[in-house]
């Protein structure tokens, strides 16, 4: 049996990240990954044409501006390096109309007075109102173990910020919208900000606070210059380089656990590694407690509880195309700069979307109403296809099990459904012909189960969130400060506080917790 000090499962940008922190405090760690290369949602691949690199699962990359493990890792020197496109994201409407949010306070304001002075002043008073309080307070938290709800109230009913905070902490992000701003189209260009890369629904309750983070834009969308896997591949020459092992391949079936503590795990093929110290698991929630730890471990109310745990409300469905150019939209005649959106709304034009989408995806059906998510990569990297020939993405919500025939039905109607999606996106771009499209490919949310085993139901976010499942309630109060009932077992992924999206929060969570068990040096706070 092979020793170790720290054995992390799975090699996510989480477990990633909690492997460099760990090495770099000076233990011997191992880093096991099912597939055949480490990086999780990290992922770009020449699915259509080889030529044309496509971002599978993670493209819009939120909080690299202040993600510590970036800058504490040196990744920008490991060729990590990243754009921000001075249009963060933007509306086209079915009337030709456009909004467009932008890297400068000024022009987004500009373009919501087009359609609402009364919203551009609101935009930018809660611009003002909050963005050095997201900067002081939020972000910080993000990165930062969660602290029970007692201790966060004392906190913020110390300013009249915080409690203006806390109050929109007791509503729905429409809720929030409702009361700032009156123009729909403005009103669901917010709301576009939250279903990807945030995982939150326009109507959960108690997540208002999105919105003042949206709108101070503390977080840059930024693209990962040469496609997303430059940044896997960054976090690992970093392990690798520090002393770190990775061994793919190896699909962990169990936690080895001896008289209630981890001491090691066993893969599958009976191959085992001992932990002299410390297991992490970077894996979801239910398989790492009911699958790798077993039931007959723990206590029942726990494992109910684990149980319990919901997974993600919606998955999503993607569309890759390489195409001869890219789309122009007919608003670009009201606002050219939508052409150069990063992230861009097509489809969801007013809340009433939103509530009609969301209803179709509750019930389990394929949704005739489509919201999309859209983007043009090789506008801000031109690297990523051919020169002269661009690549761009589809994500449309939707269930995972439809009502009419589960999860298996994906295979039979994913082609189809492709064509739905991009004739919705013609109907906006009318350039966006099939004579312009060179390949397409589509991912269902089962083939993205398939492929990344912790995403289970195909949630990309590994549990939904909502009020009950976020801060000190992620996963469960027992586990929100990553420890578990087995001693020396640690969780490091999205199932963690602060949840899903290339945060890259959990495994530095994990790491800091683990240095406090453990008596390591915090290397990383010197």
């Amino acid at each position: 049996m092979s020793d170790y000090d720290a054995i992390i499962i799975g090699g996510g940008h989480n477990g990633l990240i909690l492997g460099n922190y760990l090495v770099r405090a000076g233990l011997k760690t191992l880093i096991l990954e099912r597939r055949s290369e480490v990086g999780g949602g990290l992922s770009t691949e020449e699915i259509t044409i080889p030529g044309f690199l496509h971002n599978l699962h993670s493209y819009f990359h939120d909080t690299i501006n202040v993600m510590p493990a970036f800058i504490d890792l040196d990744l920008e020197k490991l060729n990590a390096r990243y754009y921000q496109p001075p249009v963060q994201a933007g509306i086209a409407l079915a009337d030709g109309g456009a909004v467009t949010i932008h890297s400068s306070l000024d022009k987004t304001c500009e373009s919501i007075a087009r359609l609402s002075p009364h919203d551009a002043k609101a935009y930018r008073q809660m611009n003002e109102n909050y963005r050095d309080f997201m900067e002081a307070v939020v972000i910080p938290a993000l990165y930062s173990p969660p602290q029970p709800p007692t201790g966060q109230l004392a906190f913020l009913e110390s300013s009249p910020e915080g409690l203006d905070f806390l109050r929109m902490g007791r509503l729905s992000p429409f809720d929030v919208l409702d009361e700032y701003f009156e123009n729909p189209h403005i009103k669901a260009l917010i709301l576009h900000q939250l279903p990807i890369p945030r995982g939150i629904a326009h109507d959960y309750h108690g997540l208002g606070t999105v919105i003042p983070l949206v709108v101070s834009q503390v977080e840059h969308s930024q693209i990962c210059l040469g496609g997303s896997h430059v940044l896997a591949h960054a976090l690992w020459r970093s392990f690798y380089g520090h002393g770190g092992t990775a061994l793919g391949f190896r699909e962990v079936s169990k936690i080895l656990i001896d008289k209630g503590e981890a001491k090691g795990v066993e893969v599958s093929g009976g191959e085992r590694f001992k932990a002299n110290r410390l297991v992490a698991s970077a894996v979801d929630l239910k398989q790492t407690i009911l699958d790798l730890v077993g039931k007959e471990n723990l206590e029942q109310d726990f494992v109910r509880k684990v149980q319990n745990f919901k997974l993600d409300e919606f998955s999503i469905f993607s569309v890759h195309l390489a195409l001869k150019e890219a789309p122009v939209h007919t608003a670009a005649e009201f606002d050219p700069d939508i052409d150069n959106a990063f992230k861009l709304n097509i489809g969801l034009e007013t809340p009433l979307d939103y509530h009609l989408l969301w209803s179709e995806i509750r019930e389990g059906k394929l949704p005739q109403h489509l919201g999309m998510f859209c983007s043009v990569p090789t506008l801000f990297d031109p690297g990523q296809a051919p020169e002269g020939r661009h690549t761009a993405l589809i994500w449309q919500p939707v269930p995972y099990n439809l009502r009419d025939g589960g999860p298996e039905r994906w295979d039979h109607i994913k082609d189809a459904y492709m064509d739905l999606c991009i004739e919705k996106w013609r109907s906006y771009a009318p350039n966006l012909t099939d004579d312009k499209i060179l390949m397409k490919h589509a991912l269902s949310p089962l083939d993205i189960e398939r492929k990344l085993s912790n995403m289970q139901g195909g949630g990309v976010f590994m549990g939904r969130m909502i009020l009950g499942q976020t801060e000190y309630f992620r996963p469960l109060p027992e586990l929100a400060e990553f420890r578990t009932p087995i001693k020396n077992l640690y969780l490091s992924g999205a199932c963690c506080h602060p949840g899903g999206g290339i945060i890259g929060a959990a495994g530095l969570i994990a790491a800091e917790i683990i240095a406090e068990d453990h008596g390591l040096d915090k290397w990383w706070e010197l």
